[in-house]
Protein backbone atom coordinates (compact mmCIF):
# COMPACT_ATOMS: atom_id res chain seq x y z
CA UNK A 1 0.00 0.00 0.00
CA UNK A 2 1.29 3.22 -0.97
CA UNK A 3 0.37 6.86 0.51
CA UNK A 4 0.60 10.32 -0.11
CA UNK A 5 0.47 12.41 3.09
CA UNK A 6 2.12 15.79 4.51
CA UNK A 7 4.68 15.43 7.80
CA UNK A 8 3.73 17.18 10.49
CA UNK A 9 5.95 19.96 11.64
CA UNK A 10 8.39 19.45 14.40
CA UNK A 11 7.17 21.16 17.68
CA UNK A 12 3.60 18.68 16.46
CA UNK A 13 5.75 15.69 15.09
CA UNK A 14 7.05 15.46 19.05
CA UNK A 15 3.40 15.96 20.54
CA UNK A 16 2.30 13.16 18.37
CA UNK A 17 5.54 11.57 19.48
CA UNK A 18 4.88 12.21 22.84
CA UNK A 19 0.77 11.32 23.23
CA UNK A 20 1.81 7.78 21.26
CA UNK A 21 4.19 6.91 24.10
CA UNK A 22 2.01 8.07 27.08
CA UNK A 23 -0.53 5.69 25.30
CA UNK A 24 1.65 2.73 25.23
CA UNK A 25 3.03 3.34 28.79
CA UNK A 26 -0.69 3.91 30.36
CA UNK A 27 -2.86 1.93 28.03
CA UNK A 28 -0.82 -1.08 26.15
CA UNK A 29 -1.34 0.84 22.76
CA UNK A 30 1.67 0.22 20.01
CA UNK A 31 -0.39 -0.65 17.14
CA UNK A 32 0.19 3.24 15.59
CA UNK A 33 3.94 2.58 14.97
CA UNK A 34 2.74 0.73 12.31
CA UNK A 35 3.10 4.22 10.65
CA UNK A 36 6.12 5.26 12.41
CA UNK A 37 5.77 8.97 11.70
CA UNK A 38 3.08 11.46 12.53
CA UNK A 39 1.15 12.62 9.82
CA UNK A 40 -2.31 13.15 7.85
CA UNK A 41 -3.05 11.29 4.52
CA UNK A 42 -4.26 12.92 1.55
CA UNK A 43 -4.79 9.79 -0.26
CA UNK A 44 -3.85 5.68 -0.66
CA UNK A 45 -3.41 3.19 -3.20
CA UNK A 46 -2.59 -0.08 -3.72
CA UNK A 47 0.12 0.97 -6.72
CA UNK A 48 1.24 4.26 -8.97
CA UNK A 49 2.64 4.43 -12.25
CA UNK A 50 5.79 6.11 -10.12
CA UNK A 51 7.27 7.94 -13.59
CA UNK A 52 4.25 9.89 -13.97
CA UNK A 53 3.57 10.64 -10.18
CA UNK A 54 7.04 11.49 -9.81
CA UNK A 55 6.02 14.55 -12.39
CA UNK A 56 2.84 15.45 -11.24
CA UNK A 57 3.78 15.87 -7.22
CA UNK A 58 7.15 17.96 -8.88
CA UNK A 59 4.22 20.53 -10.70
CA UNK A 60 1.77 20.21 -8.04
CA UNK A 61 4.29 20.85 -5.18
CA UNK A 62 5.53 23.90 -7.14
CA UNK A 63 2.09 25.42 -6.88
CA UNK A 64 1.43 24.98 -3.43
CA UNK A 65 3.18 27.53 -0.85
CA UNK A 66 3.26 26.51 2.99
CA UNK A 67 -0.27 26.68 4.86
CA UNK A 68 -1.36 26.29 8.02
CA UNK A 69 -3.80 23.46 9.47
CA UNK A 70 -6.37 23.39 12.33
CA UNK A 71 -6.44 20.60 14.33
CA UNK A 72 -9.45 20.41 16.80
CA UNK A 73 -10.69 17.65 19.52
CA UNK A 74 -9.99 13.98 19.51
CA UNK A 75 -12.64 11.90 17.28
CA UNK A 76 -13.17 8.18 16.84
CA UNK A 77 -13.56 5.88 13.67
CA UNK A 78 -15.94 3.54 15.36
CA UNK A 79 -15.83 -0.52 14.26
CA UNK A 80 -14.72 -3.52 15.54
CA UNK A 81 -11.55 -1.94 15.78
CA UNK A 82 -12.10 2.33 16.62
CA UNK A 83 -9.36 4.37 15.49
CA UNK A 84 -8.86 7.20 17.35
CA UNK A 85 -7.85 10.58 15.97
CA UNK A 86 -7.02 14.29 15.69
CA UNK A 87 -9.33 15.90 12.96
CA UNK A 88 -8.09 18.37 11.12
CA UNK A 89 -10.70 21.31 10.33
CA UNK A 90 -11.46 20.78 6.76
CA UNK A 91 -11.00 24.52 4.70
CA UNK A 92 -11.85 25.48 1.57
CA UNK A 93 -7.89 25.67 1.03
CA UNK A 94 -7.11 22.54 2.28
CA UNK A 95 -9.83 21.03 -0.08
CA UNK A 96 -9.00 22.76 -2.80
CA UNK A 97 -5.46 21.00 -2.55
CA UNK A 98 -7.07 17.63 -1.79
CA UNK A 99 -8.82 17.87 -4.74
CA UNK A 100 -6.12 18.95 -7.06
CA UNK A 101 -4.26 15.77 -5.85
CA UNK A 102 -7.12 13.38 -6.11
CA UNK A 103 -7.59 14.38 -9.64
CA UNK A 104 -4.23 14.31 -10.70
CA UNK A 105 -2.76 11.37 -8.74
CA UNK A 106 -5.99 8.79 -8.91
CA UNK A 107 -5.39 8.39 -12.89
CA UNK A 108 -2.30 6.78 -11.94
CA UNK A 109 -2.89 4.87 -9.04
CA UNK A 110 -4.17 1.65 -8.91
CA UNK A 111 -6.73 0.19 -6.06
CA UNK A 112 -7.33 3.90 -5.17
CA UNK A 113 -9.18 4.13 -1.80
CA UNK A 114 -12.65 5.56 -2.15
CA UNK A 115 -12.37 6.87 1.68
CA UNK A 116 -9.86 9.25 0.42
CA UNK A 117 -12.22 10.63 -2.05
CA UNK A 118 -13.28 14.23 -1.98
CA UNK A 119 -16.66 13.87 -0.84
CA UNK A 120 -15.76 11.17 1.63
CA UNK A 121 -12.10 12.32 2.86
CA UNK A 122 -11.93 13.01 6.87
CA UNK A 123 -8.54 14.82 7.36
CA UNK A 124 -7.06 13.56 10.82
CA UNK A 125 -4.32 12.73 12.55
CA UNK A 126 -4.16 9.17 14.02
CA UNK A 127 -3.19 8.52 17.59
CA UNK A 128 -5.13 5.90 18.44
CA UNK A 129 -4.68 2.40 15.74
CA UNK A 130 -4.73 -1.47 15.60
CA UNK A 131 -4.72 -2.26 18.83
CA UNK A 132 -7.35 -0.24 19.81
CA UNK A 133 -10.44 -2.19 21.56
CA UNK A 134 -13.80 -1.54 22.90
CA UNK A 135 -12.25 -2.73 26.39
CA UNK A 136 -9.07 0.03 26.07
CA UNK A 137 -10.75 2.55 24.54
CA UNK A 138 -11.77 4.48 28.33
CA UNK A 139 -8.27 4.23 29.09
CA UNK A 140 -7.12 6.10 25.78
CA UNK A 141 -9.94 8.98 26.13
CA UNK A 142 -9.02 9.21 29.16
CA UNK A 143 -5.61 10.13 28.70
CA UNK A 144 -6.81 12.59 26.46
CA UNK A 145 -10.35 13.96 27.04
CA UNK A 146 -8.54 17.16 29.17
CA UNK A 147 -6.19 18.09 26.70
CA UNK A 148 -6.63 20.62 23.88
CA UNK A 149 -5.67 19.89 20.54
CA UNK A 150 -6.57 23.46 19.03
CA UNK A 151 -2.94 23.52 17.38
CA UNK A 152 -2.01 25.53 14.09
CA UNK A 153 0.72 23.44 12.00
CA UNK A 154 2.40 24.72 9.25
CA UNK A 155 2.25 21.94 6.56
CA UNK A 156 5.85 22.33 4.05
CA UNK A 157 5.70 19.00 2.31
CA UNK A 158 3.69 16.24 0.28
CA UNK A 159 5.26 12.73 0.98
CA UNK A 160 5.19 9.41 -0.41
CA UNK A 161 5.46 6.10 1.91
CA UNK A 162 4.95 2.60 1.70
CA UNK A 163 3.77 -0.06 4.02
CA UNK A 164 3.53 -3.79 2.96
CA UNK A 165 1.31 -5.94 5.39
CA UNK A 166 2.54 -6.42 8.51
CA UNK A 167 5.65 -4.44 7.91
CA UNK A 168 6.58 -0.72 9.78
CA UNK A 169 5.20 2.20 6.66
CA UNK A 170 8.60 3.55 4.95
CA UNK A 171 8.83 7.68 3.40
CA UNK A 172 10.37 6.71 -0.44
CA UNK A 173 9.84 10.32 -1.68
CA UNK A 174 9.37 13.77 0.37
CA UNK A 175 8.33 17.00 -1.82
CA UNK A 176 8.88 20.62 -0.40
CA UNK A 177 6.29 23.11 -1.32
CA UNK A 178 7.28 26.11 -2.99
CA UNK A 179 8.62 28.68 -0.75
Amino acid sequence: MHGLFSLLDQAHETLVYQIWQELEQSCGLTGVKITPFPHFSWLIAEDFDWPNLEIVLKEITAEIHPFTIQTTGVSIFTGENPVVYIPLVRTGELSRIHKTLWDRTTPLGTDVSPYYAPSFWMPHITIGFGDVTHENLPCLLKLLSARSFNWKIEIDNLTVGFQSAGTAAVISNRYEFKR
